[in-house]
């Protein structure tokens, strides 16, 4: 059975589930088929696949973090995302095109992407201890984008992102208070 494009399942639930609890590979289901992959090959980089495209993502920088999107193999940016110190941040393709992510609720459970304050996707999360999980909402209108697939690949790698920094940030000040 061949495998259905995003877009062709865009109507249905889409769900994120994380199959093993020590591997940080995460599918994107439509019922039982797999519509989309996101593998953590070391550290932040990722390899991200669906409709027969194949990208990276990588976080890099200290000061001024960013986030690189790239067509497997290729060394050129056809994306770079500028996350904001509150969550979220913008997305500027190659062709100028600027998208924002930010979360639409306090527990930041909840994400969206929004081009030009209209959203194209919702997610929720559902992270527990050792496993992640989410649903992904295509937005009216938003099943026919070039970039939908991109988006919600890239959507689910920063949510994830962001989680593990907002843990690695509570464990600290727990250390901290923990030693006075």
């Amino acid at each position: 059975m061949a495998v259905s494009s995003i877009s062709d399942v865009a109507g249905q639930e889409l769900v994120w589930i994380q199959p093993a609890v020590r591997k940080r590979d995460h599918e994107l289901r439509a019922g039982d088929q797999v519509v989309g992959t996101l593998h953590f090959l070391r550290g932040t980089l990722a390899d991200a696949e669906a409709d027969g495209h194949h990208w990276t993502f990588k976080r890099q920088g200290f000061w001024h973090p960013r986030v690189t999107v790239r067509l497997h193999g290729s060394d050129a940016d056809i994306g770079v995302f500028h996350p904001h110190w509150t969550g979220g941040g913008t997305l500027e393709s190659a062709d100028g095109t600027r998208l924002t992510l930010r979360s639409s609720n306090l527990w930041q459970s909840e994400w969206v992407w929004l081009d030009k304050d209209q959203p194209v996707l919702r997610f929720k999360g559902r992270h527990g201890i050792v496993k992640a999980n989410g649903s992904v909402e295509v937005q009216a209108g938003a099943g026919g984008r070039p970039d939908l697939a991109l988006l919600i690949l890239l959507g689910w790698y920063l949510i994830l992102l962001y989680a593990d920094d907002v843990a690695a940030s509570s464990a600290s000040t727990a250390a901290v208070i923990a030693s006075t």
